[in-house]
């Protein structure tokens, strides 16, 4: 067993009590047994403590305030040894064999640098929504330009490969692994394994679900202090945002509000081939049912 990779994950959390422990359960389940293990907790005050000393010495955990999840994830990371890191949110779980899986292909592959596979959307209560029908075969282009396709439970990656990029970036809340990944993508190489590795827990406080502007306007930032232009997929989600502001505005019988949103929305789809082509995509549409799909059940 001692030649297995070395694996270091970090939990961030806070006030995450109802949660947490099952992230943890996923982690120990592993039953890896070359596992470097921390829960960064930012000083949880509803419960998360006592969930974490539930599990005595099988996991190290530190609590105290941080800078946000960034700096969690990035301290969590310089407190553990490990070739092979990754992380995962105290609301999310990993599959059995996961680990297994990951150190087995890392070790016949030592070119790869990052690996990423399949995840499912469950609720609060575990269960299966739905496979995140948004991944696919990784592709630098379409990370760029399209989404960002790569769910971050899911993803582990080499040390190396996180040093060499600068490691966490503490200036975004809501794309910061999606800035990681492109960072990495200038220098590592990536690949997909079609296999369940993760659950992403959707309960309606997600940053996905919850981030509205703020997220859509971050990752439009990230993209211009790049130079690059907006990826389509971001395009689509703030087409949508236009459509649902529209809608706010008639509701609150605001019609030149509404009449602004909708322009705007309208206009984005008419000045960008690229937009219009993606509307005639059905993976586009599947990917949209899904996230509608994700929304009603959050709203449960």
């Amino acid at each position: 067993m001692s030649d297995l990779p070395r694996i270091a994950v970090v939990t961030p959390s806070f006030n995450t009590a109802r949660f947490v422990g099952v992230a943890i359960r996923s982690v120990l389940d592993q039953h890896y047994p070359n596992l470097d293990y921390i829960v960064m907790d930012g000083g949880s005050t509803d419960g998360t403590l006592d969930v974490l000393k539930s599990f005595g010495d099988q996991i190290r955990w530190l609590s105290k305030p941080d800078n946000g999840q960034a700096d969690a994830i990035a301290r969590g990371f310089d407190q553990t040894t490990g070739e092979i890191c990754a992380w995962l949110n105290s609301d999310d779980m990993y599959c059995s064999g996961a680990f297994a899986a990951v150190a087995e292909f890392f070790q016949q592959h030592p070119d790869i640098d990052v690996l990423y596979g399949d995840a499912n959307y469950v609720d609060a209560n575990g269960f299966k929504i739905s496979r995140c029908v948004h991944i696919e075969p990784f592709n630098k282009d379409r990370l760029l330009g399209y989404s960002d396709f790569i769910v971050q439970p899911a993803t582990f990656f080499r040390r190396s490969a996180y040093e060499a990029a600068g490691g966490m970036n503490a200036r975004f809340n809501w794309a910061l692994d999606y800035d990681l990944w492109i960072r990495m993508a200038e220098r590592s190489k990536f690949v997909y394994l079609p296999k369940l590795l993760a659950n992403y827990r959707w309960v309606g406080n997600n940053k996905s679900a919850v981030g509205g502007w703020s997220r859509l306007d971050e990752i439009v930032t990230m993209f211009k202090q790049r130079n690059q232009p907006v990826p389509i997929y971001i395009r689509l989600e703030q087409i949508n945002q236009h459509a649902h502001d529209c809608l706010s505005a008639l509701s609150h019988l605001e019609p030149g509000k509404a009449f602004r949103s909708f322009a705007t929305g309208a206009g984005m789809v008419l000045t960008s081939p690229k937009v219009i082509g993606s509307l005639l995509s059905p993976r586009v549409w599947k990917m949209a049912w899904v996230g509608q799909v994700l929304r009603r059940r959050a709203a449960e």
